[in-house]
């Protein structure tokens, strides 16, 4: 466990923006670079530069929506679902979502609860398009029930 501590802090470190332990943020965040995460985030995370995205979700860190990156490392609990190329859990990372992923590694002690979706060969852009696309209709959807 200290080895990870010390490799999630010298991540945090690194990273181009930070959501301490004690922030908690509502709504969906576009990113740029590198996303380390500690706090709580309710919402969508989503990479602008797909090719060049990452994101950390340290011990403390949480997040109540999906997650669409090129890289993703989670110590922390996601509830949603991951689409990145690279994924990597690590010990003590909870996801209750599918994951979608080109590469993946879990540590024996991450709990995952979701289905595994290897995307080799599929454009991770086209995935986002096609949730955002999914999100908006079912959006679309419940307003035309409140109006009814």
């Amino acid at each position: 466990m200290k080895f990870l501590e010390k490799q999630l802090s010298t991540n945090r470190q690194l990273a181009d923006s930070r959501i301490d332990f004690e922030a908690t943020i509502q709504g969906n965040i576009d990113f740029n670079g590198t996303l380390f995460i500690d706090g709580t985030i309710n919402g969508d995370l989503k990479g602008k530069s797909l090719e060049k995205t990452t994101v950390i979700i340290g011990m403390r860190g949480k997040l109540s929506g999906n997650l669409f990156c090129t890289n993703a490392i989670i110590a922390g609990t996601v509830w949603g679902d991951i689409h990145a190329k690279s994924l990597e859990l690590q010990e003590g990372a909870r996801v209750i979502g599918d994951l979608y992923y080109e590469s993946l590694e879990i540590n024996p002690a991450a709990e995952i609860n979701g289905n595994f979706i290897p995307t080799e060969g599929h454009d991770i852009d086209s995935q986002v398009k096609e949730a955002m696309s999914e999100q908006e209709t079912v959006r679309l959807l419940s307003s035309v029930g409140k109006l009814s």
